[in-house]
């Protein structure tokens, strides 16, 4: 989809690596696999998706690759130097609202989306603007739409680039023109299927989720053909008839509107061939009653859960699901970070219901789960980290209201953590706020929201980034904050972690220490993702900045724009 390497530059690319002080090379890719080319320089092929781990130039997956590390190699910006990072370039994105996204790169060529579907192509040579595309979106889209018009990046695969979108079509785009050269349906917007994920390439296909839990939307992940967008396979997160193994896990009919949908990019382990995919909250959000009576039967499988799937046929081989019969609408959907520790292969995972989990990704048993911060919604947890629901006192009932830690958007919200390999250390953004809740009976009406909640407040708190130890998940350190962590963090071989805030500082700090190195004032709220690439030589550090999004932050702060303004943007650093 975006461009190919042809030998002459995958040399460079290894010698810039060594001179960069990366802590692994690519290696040459097999004859057959670059495409001579000229005009097809920016082709990505499998191989290179599949060793984008290895790859300190480019950034090719949501979490830079198929692990969802979010760990660069790249080393020539570092703890040393870092403070003399400024401006190269920065491109106005023209739109307001939310910008969720990041800056995807494919040898120089970044690739960033907008706010209402807009791509743009940028040089990152110099910040000059290639093609821009901008979506006509349907007006009706806007009322099933649950938290702001965003999206979170195009995914780069053969010579195009594919962009899903609010109305729910998948879009292929030519990454050297712009030229729309397919355009198909995934769902039905008109139901609240609407997508904001970018798409996941893999061997042919491409792999993505609906969002739509908040009005009752039955989520799927599905697979489609990236030669002309057909289907390949679709499977529901919400099992029909609520049957699993012969047990009932959800009551009644309550399977029909059960949320649990897939609006985040998952990962792959090409060893073992298994795809995880992170799932969020059953529906209504709030009222349990409607879906659960006892939280160890009415499990309300596969909600809120990582599901881990045959990536050919979409079937569930097995799972790990964190907040059975969620009454607090702790949307499990963040990111699933896979990793070699200690000699276990384990995925990393922090959840929105305030811990973070070390499962062994080969069966789906438990290592170790540890707070985020302020948790008081269970009593413990039995076997395999299952949490033990502190019934009555933390219910949600009709006839009280339950002041809960954390709220709805965590412990960690859906900006994603990174686990760095020169470190060893898993950083998080998380927040530490409180709700209170009390329930109110619903019915479902389709395209209507369907949230189960008669009351619905925020209280204050704070945020942080926390360090941890990913064998073991002691802390290692952590830098607090006034507001939540609305970023993703950025890990380099560098010795460096990248993240940004509300506040609209960009900063850099010490990955093993957390001591503050660098930090940068871009004049709108942060809520996207840093990445970084390296073109002719030269690191750069990309950061999205624009104020929106869903979640606690604009909704608890709305004056914090009487002195601040909204206003997307992509900033291009490097060093003075």
């Amino acid at each position: 989809m975006d461009k190919s390497w042809n030998k002459p530059a995958v040399g460079l690319l290894v010698a810039g690596a060594l001179a960069l002080g990366t802590a692994a090379t690519v290696s040459a890719q097999p004859a057959g696999e670059f495409g001579a080319d000229p005009q097809h320089k920016n082709h990505v092929s499998d191989w290179m998706l599949e060793h984008a781990d290895k790859d300190p130039s480019n950034w090719l997956h949501y979490g830079k690759d198929y692990e969802s590390t979010r760990y660069s190699q790249a080393a020539q910006i570092n703890r040393g130097n870092v403070k003399d990072l400024v401006p190269k370039w920065q491109v106005s994105f023209g739109k307001l609202e939310g910008q969720d996204s990041e800056g995807v790169v494919v040898n120089g060529t970044v690739y960033v989306t907008t706010s209402f579907n807009r791509v743009i192509s940028i040089d990152g040579r110099n910040g000059d603007i290639d093609w821009v595309y901008t979506r006509d979106l349907p007006a009706d889209v806007f009322p099933v739409l649950c938290c702001d018009v965003v999206n979170r990046g195009v995914a780069p695969y053969g010579d195009k680039v594919y962009l899903s979108t609010l109305d729910a079509h998948i879009v292929a785009l030519n990454n050297a023109t712009g030229a729309v050269e397919f355009d198909v349906a995934v769902g039905d917007y008109t139901y609240a299927e609407t997508m904001t994920i970018m798409p996941m390439a893999l061997e042919g296909k491409l792999i993505m989720g609906t969002a739509g839990a908040e009005y009752g939307v039955r989520g799927w992940v599905t697979a489609r053909s990236a030669e002309d967008g057909s289907e390949v396979w679709k499977t529901y997160t919400i099992p029909e008839g609520g049957i699993v193994d012969g047990q009932e896990t959800w009551k009644g009919d309550s399977w029909k509107y059960g949320g649990g949908s897939a609006w985040v990019t998952g990962s792959y382990d090409h060893d073992l061939n298994l795809l995880y995919w992170p799932t969020g909250n059953p529906g209504p959000d709030f009222d349990r009653h409607v879906r659960c009576d006892d939280p160890t039967v009415h499990t309300n499988l596969y909600s809120n859960s990582t599901i881990v799937m045959d990536p050919d046929s979409g079937e569930i081989k097995f799972h790990f699901q964190y907040t059975p019969c969620d009454p607090y609408d702790y949307d499990g959907v963040n990111e699933v970070i896979l990793a070699d520790i200690a000699g276990k292969k384990v995925w990393l995972h922090g959840d929105r219901n305030g811990y973070l989990y070390s499962i062994d990704r080969t069966n789906g048993q438990c290592n170790w789960v540890v707070p985020l911060g302020t948790v008081d919604w269970n009593s413990g947890f039995g076997d395999n980290c299952t949490p033990i629901m502190d019934w009555p006192k933390m219910d949600v009932t009709y006839d009280k209201v339950t002041r809960v830690w954390p709220t709805l958007d965590g412990g960690k919200e859906w900006h994603p953590m990174s686990y760095s390999k020169n470190s060893g250390l898993v950083y998080v953004p998380t927040y530490n706020f409180y709700m209170d809740l009390q329930a109110g009976l619903m019915e479902w009406h389709s395209g209507e929201w369907y949230l189960g909640s008669s009351i619905l407040r925020f209280g204050s708190g704070n945020g942080a980034v926390n360090a941890y130890d990913a064998a073991s998940g002691d802390m290692i350190w952590t830098r607090p904050s006034a507001a939540p962590a609305t970023s993703g963090i950025l890990s380099t071989g560098g010795g460096l972690v990248f993240f940004g805030g509300p506040d609209g500082n960009i900063q850099a700090a010490n990955d093993a220490t957390g001591e503050a190195l660098w930090s940068f004032q871009t004049g709108s709220g942060i809520h996207g993702n840093p990445t970084t690439f390296t073109v002719d030589g030269t690191q750069y550090i990309l950061a999205v900045s624009g104020a929106g999004g869903g979640g606690l932050w604009p909704l608890t702060y709305g004056d914090w724009l009487n002195t601040h303004t909204k206003g997307g943007m992509i900033i291009a650093f490097g060093l003075h």
